[in-house]
């Protein structure tokens, strides 16, 4: 499973994992926005073994009641699932008191429900019950640390994009203690909102659909300006969960101070998209070509990367392209919601590698009866790949820049006015970037 989340993202950026301890009683309280990827990404990033809480349904036939336990699950019963079955919810509170006791550790997603969002659903209060309860049952002695972990993907339901994970400082649940022997109930909704407060530090958490529209299209216009400015690469993932933090912090700002200034830019950023979408290209084509105004003279190392680099793309794609393609057909016909079809994809994936790899090895053993050729075979299936994979975008990328190289030359007059329309939008950034650093100043 390591290997097979560190295959699935590009990359994997974590912040502060030395903030999680490494022994003891401890409960991991996480955002959920991709269903069971969540739990696989945050259990191979613990150095320690987890216990899942898992929605009661999952265990409905005797076969879950059997093996799902047996994978470190525990049942927790949702009112909105079966109300007749919260009575069940004493074992399952009695079962993780028991594992905190044994200084175990385990996962919970407070929010109750998995929904692909930059938004924090409100926090149950079943975390801030289960650890002051085993706390309480040892007059707070246990030691329990709750630690939240904000889970921030560029798209889980896609191969080879980033994931950035954000953790904060471990809250000492004995803390507490003053606070629960007054007054229990109040104790239990102070340890909740400091999750909730935490857990909405270490995500981009926007309330409404139409500011994330407008965070978003600020982002796809701006961010990259703002990332050289600052110095960062486009792929340190804490500088930009950081000037998107920014971002909305400014968006709310002068949303609240001059709504109707953020109207009118809103409107005009419509109109750009529109205009790109009505062109059938996407902002990063008019940036590039701003960017790359040299691409002409770079042509020839294309041609030669294309013809270079064919016979082993065939080469590997003959050895991949079905235990790649199956499972997003797999996630297609198992799942209708964004959020599953990601794990799906990557859980199928794993097993659909290994077993075509391992046929492949063995019918080339068999063929072949040379044990150097087979081995050969075996580092050159992942390795050609991948190649595979980045040779496909890549010559993508080139055909889609010549596409437009002829698409600006015949619009030229229109692709002008959209890149002077750009322009003007980023300047508007700019000033309003000044503006707020003096009025925070």
């Amino acid at each position: 499973m390591r290997t097979t989340v560190r295959i699935f993202f590009r990359s994997i950026t974590i912040q502060n994992k030395k903030l999680i301890p490494e022994k003891g009683p401890l409960l991991v309280l996480a955002n959920h926005p991709s269903t069971f990827l969540d739990p696989i990404v945050i259990a191979t990033l613990l150095d320690r073994k987890v216990f899942f809480l898992a929605k009661g349904e999952l265990f409905k036939s005797s076969f879950a009641k059997w093996f799902l336990p047996k994978l470190s699950m525990i049942p927790v019963y949702r009112k909105q699932d079966d109300p007749t079955l919260m009575s069940k919810n004493q074992d399952t509170f009695k079962k993780c008191f028991e594992h905190l006791e044994k200084g175990g550790a385990i996962l919970m997603f407070p929010e109750g429900i998995s929904i692909t969002e930059r938004k924090l659903r409100p926090i149950k209060t079943g975390a801030a019950r289960i650890v002051m309860g085993a706390e309480a049952n040892n007059d707070f002695k246990l030691g329990t640390h709750v630690v939240t972990v904000g889970l921030n993907y560029v798209n889980p339901h896609r191969f080879n994009k980033d994931l950035f994970i954000n953790i904060d400082e471990p809250i000492l649940v004995a803390d507490y203690k003053g606070d629960y022997e007054k007054d229990g109930f109040r104790a239990v909704e102070m340890l909740t909102e400091k999750i909730r407060m935490k857990l909405e530090s270490l995500v981009i958490a926007i309330e409404d659909d139409k500011t994330d529209k407008l965070v978003k299209n600020i982002e796809t216009l701006y961010k990259y300006k703002l990332s050289k400015e600052g110095g960062f690469s486009t792929r340190d993932q804490v500088a930009d969960f950081t000037i998107t933090k920014n971002i909305l912090e400014s968006v709310k700002f002068f949303m609240v101070h001059q709504p109707e200034r953020v109207e009118s830019l809103n409107n005009r950023i419509d109109e750009y998209f529109n205009k790109l979408h009505l062109l059938g290209i996407n902002d990063i084509d008019i940036a590039r070509n701003q960017r790359n105004r040299n691409f002409l003279g770079s042509s020839f190392m294309a041609i030669l990367t294309i013809i270079i680099g064919f016979p082993f793309y065939v080469y590997g794609l003959i050895n991949n392209y079905l235990p790649f393609q199956i499972p997003g057909w797999i996630a297609d016909k198992l799942s209708k919601t964004k959020e599953f079809r990601g794990p799906i994809g990557m859980v199928s994936g794993m097993f659909m590698f290994i077993i075509f790899y391992t046929t492949q090895i063995i019918l080339v053993n068999k063929f072949f009866d040379s044990e150097l050729i087979t081995i050969v075979y075996a580092i050159t299936l992942p390795l050609f790949g991948l190649f595979t994979y980045w040779y496909y975008h890549t010559v993508s990328k080139i055909r889609n820049k010549w596409m437009l190289l002829m698409l600006f030359y015949k619009k030229s007059v229109y692709i002008s006015n959209l890149i002077s329309e750009r322009e003007q939008l980023i300047a508007e950034f700019d000033k309003a970037k000044e503006e707020f650093q003096k009025l925070r100043v």
